[in-house]
């Protein structure tokens, strides 16, 4: 016993063992116990409703034997011939109503829930009343839609029932309903509200602690256990609402009031409208159930208590192995720093450690051996020699891989590779010869033990076994295959070249080498393609000799500025070395490049001309991938040696016309008081047309010429203003303009002012100057004689 409490004290995995179980049995028993007293406490809660629903049904048919019998009672009075005599009398006979009454009263024993019955004849004003009310006006006041209607009323007598008001419900019986009118007799049967509660009280047994009350339709008392109530609107009580809105004859339900829950029971009278209804509070339903709650309780925690001691004796029996394999791996507990043990993380510790350590040393292995096999497949690609240092279990293991007689190196050239969205060309390119290699195995394995090298930049190769000198005829439909899957879903295109077949590991570099050749020309027959030895063959074997025509075409093209044609001639030169080797039509592209550097080279002393252009332009000829980017590389250089000449001429002819401009602007401030002065006389003096110069003009000034015109003879005229005494019109003859109206508004438009407020305006600041100029002067020269004065 002392073990199993250290254990439940330090082992951690003791203790939740132990308390799982506790939980579990814990768990079990109060779940069942709160069921079997839920259970009994709804049962209980169900009979009880049931009993009131049947109290309540049996009230409800008390109260419609009451309706019926108010029914005889009228339909019995209206068959006796003296009661149909005297509601149809039009005179008062006393005898005769004695006689009503007698009858009357003989009717009212029969019936003890009965107070009174009376007979109201308005053409007489007579009331006979068995228990001698006087007449109730508002009963006649009623507006009848039936035979027969219901009033429940308050009636205050003197001298009756110690002077309170007498609570009746009335039964309205209207003789001549067909018929009615103003003088029509009314039948009236007064039950007093207390004969309902005591039926209520006698068929419910209930006591002043239930609420038992009938309301009508319209939510107002009629009987209550509560006499205080009667006629009371208790509509507007949440659940009376809930009861009047519901459409079925007899329910149940749930309801708090005042803080307090209460069960509510209600049927519906079929005869009358009548709710009666039942309120009883939850506490009162069951006697027992505080006392039924506590033996509850009690009998849990007994329960309880043996499941913490079962829960203990279980955990001790499943924890028996496990304490065993814990005490196998920590061979002395003592050594256990920590006194509460946790012995799944202690484990799992362990455990995670020789996992790890049994994963790096597999992950050393299989790198060390991965990274041997790439350096000895690199050194027969390349026909290095291997490296000496491997082990030669792994070589021979190498040898016994690569035991097929006849290999052949497939070399994959990435066209234009781009860098990933969002990302950067360095990290994009690990993962496309990632993806391009693990394509290309699974599509090459099928025919032949298959390894993939990664060789360059955009290169790799893939090192095919083949049992024959032949190679399969599945090859291609696979290469195609890796090129499709590469477009759909990397967005990436690759050239392939296929080596010569070569045997014997020894001999790999050469159909590596011969794969490398075969690649080159994706330069001829562009992005994608799958290049072999035959595919090849025409053009190594061709040798063309270098296209001067093209050359020639070419320049003149470019000398022209031709668009149309410098594009036609590239495509001739491009096309005629498209027959030739890939050598050969990067020698004669750069040949090319050079003669229209030699031919366009007076361009170089081109302000802001730049023909380190052209270095580039080698280069991307050298790393050209296909002859349509050459071509659009020469479209691009001629198009730039073409704006070089435009702009040289535009600068030539830029010189000529400044000249021009400068001589004409001359001529203007010579002969601007000349009044036939014109864009057109100044255009024959300066050789052009009209329309040519006034461009020149408007392009060089930024102003038209008869804008610059007015601008100099206004100039002119606002000196005039200034120093002379001449009228406006006599100035404005002598600056060549000869309607006075005219330069007026011309002056105001550009000064603001008319030319004789201008000139007012500049005597008056003349006058002003000349005025501060001789302060100074005096101040200067009282200045010099206090500095001659002596001390």
């Amino acid at each position: 016993m002392r073990i199993t409490m250290n254990r439940l004290v330090r082992y951690k995995a003791f203790q939740k063992l132990t308390i799982s179980y506790f939980l579990l049995i814990l768990l079990t028993v109060s779940l069942l116990s709160t069921y079997l007293f839920y259970f009994f406490s709804k049962s209980a809660i169900k009979e009880i409703d049931r009993n009131s629903k049947a109290m309540l049904s049996q009230i409800s048919y008390a109260s419609d034997v009451v309706y019926n019998q108010a029914m005889t009672i009228g339909n019995s009075l209206l068959t006796q011939p003296e009661i149909t005599s005297f509601l149809n009398d039009t005179e008062e006979d006393k005898t005769r109503n004695y006689h009503v009454f007698h009858q009357l009263t003989q009717i009212q024993s029969a019936y003890p829930y009965i107070y009174s019955i009376g007979i109201y004849r308005p053409s007489t004003n007579t009331v006979v009343d068995t228990a001698g009310l006087p007449f109730d006006s508002s009963l006649y006041a009623i507006s009848a839609k039936q035979y027969m209607e219901f009033y429940p009323r308050s009636l205050t007598v003197p001298n009756r029932n110690n002077d309170a008001p007498m609570q009746f419900l009335t039964f309205l019986l209207y003789p001549n309903y067909s018929l009615r009118s103003a003088s029509n007799p009314l039948i009236y049967i007064n039950v007093e509200e207390q004969s309902i509660l005591t039926t209520i009280r006698k068929i419910g047994k209930s006591d002043s602690a239930n609420n038992v009350f009938v309301i009508n339709k319209e939510g107002k008392v009629l009987s209550h256990t509560d006499s205080n109530l009667f006629l009371d609107d208790l509509s507007g009580t949440p659940y009376v609402q809930r009861i009047l809105s519901q459409e079925e004859t007899e329910n149940s339900f749930t309801a708090t009031i005042h803080n307090e829950k209460h069960l509510i029971a209600y049927v519906k009278s079929e005869e009358m409208d009548w709710y009666f209804v039942s309120v009883t509070p939850y506490s009162g339903l069951i006697s027992n159930i505080d006392h039924l709650r506590n033996v509850t309780l009690l009998v849990t925690g007994g329960i309880v208590l043996i499941g913490l001691l079962a829960s203990i004796f279980l955990s001790k029996s499943i924890y028996r192995p496990f304490s065993a394999l814990f005490e196998k791996i920590i061979q002395n507990p003592a050594d256990l720093k920590s006194p509460f043990v946790d012995e799944y993380q202690v484990m799992a510790e362990m455990f995670t450690s020789l996992e790890e350590r049994e994963k790096s040393m597999q992950f050393v292995i299989n790198r060390s051996s991965r990274t041997i096999r790439e350096h000895y497949l690199h050194s027969l690609l390349r026909s290095h020699s291997p490296d000496t240092s491997v082990p030669e279990e792994l070589v021979r293991n190498i040898d016994e891989e690569l035991a097929a007689s006849y290999f052949c190196v497939i070399v994959f050239k990435i066209d234009d590779p781009e860098p990933a969205r969002g990302g950067t060309e360095g990290g994009q390119k690990p993962l496309l010869r990632f993806a391009l290699g693990n394509i290309a195995k699974e599509m090459l394995e099928p025919l032949g033990a298959c390894d993939y090298l990664i060789t360059g930049e955009n290169e790799a190769a893939a090192i095919c076994q083949y049992a024959s000198n032949e190679r399969p005829e599945e090859l291609k439909p696979a290469l195609r295959n890796v090129q499709s899957f590469l477009k759909r879903y990397f967005k990436l295109t690759v050239s392939i070249g296929v080596g010569d077949i070569s045997y014997g590991r020894k001999n790999i570099s050469f159909s590596y080498i011969s794969a490398q050749q075969y690649v080159k020309y994706r330069l001829i027959y562009g992005k994608e393609s799958i290049l072999d030895a035959q595919t090849t063959r025409p053009h190594i074997m061709t040798t063309i000799s270098y296209p001067a025509d093209s050359e020639k075409k070419l320049i003149e093209a470019v000398q022209s500025g031709k668009p149309d044609a410098i594009r036609e001639t590239t495509e001739q030169f491009i096309d005629q070395i498209s027959f030739g080797s890939v050598n050969q039509a990067i020698t004669y592209s750069n040949q090319l490049m050079l003669s229209l550097l030699k031919h366009f080279d007076y361009l170089r002393h081109l302000p802001d001309s730049n023909f380190t252009e052209y270095l580039d332009a080698v280069t991307e000829i050298e790393a050209a991938e296909n002859l349509e980017e050459i071509e659009s590389l020469f479209i691009r250089y001629c198009a730039n040696i073409c704006s070089l000449i435009e702009e040289k001429n535009h600068w030539m002819n830029a010189q000529k016309h400044n000249i021009v401009i400068e001589k004409v602007q001359i001529y203007m401030q010579e002969h601007y008081a000349e009044p036939n002065l014109s864009l057109e006389l100044v255009s024959n003096i300066a050789g052009l047309s009209p329309s040519y110069l006034g461009k020149l003009f408007k392009g060089s000034t930024g102003q038209s010429f008869s804008e610059y015109l007015n601008h100099i003879r206004l100039e002119k005229a606002k000196a005039l203003l200034t120093s002379t005494n001449e009228t406006a019109a006599k100035i404005s003859e002598s600056v060549g303009m000869y309607n006075a109206a005219y330069f007026s508004t011309l002056f105001k438009k550009k000064y603001g002012l008319s030319p004789s407020a201008f000139r007012e305006q500049e005597a008056v600041m003349s006058k002003e100057e000349r005025k501060r100029s001789g302060f100074v002067e005096v101040d200067c020269r009282q200045a010099a004689i206090a500095q001659q004065s002596p001390e």
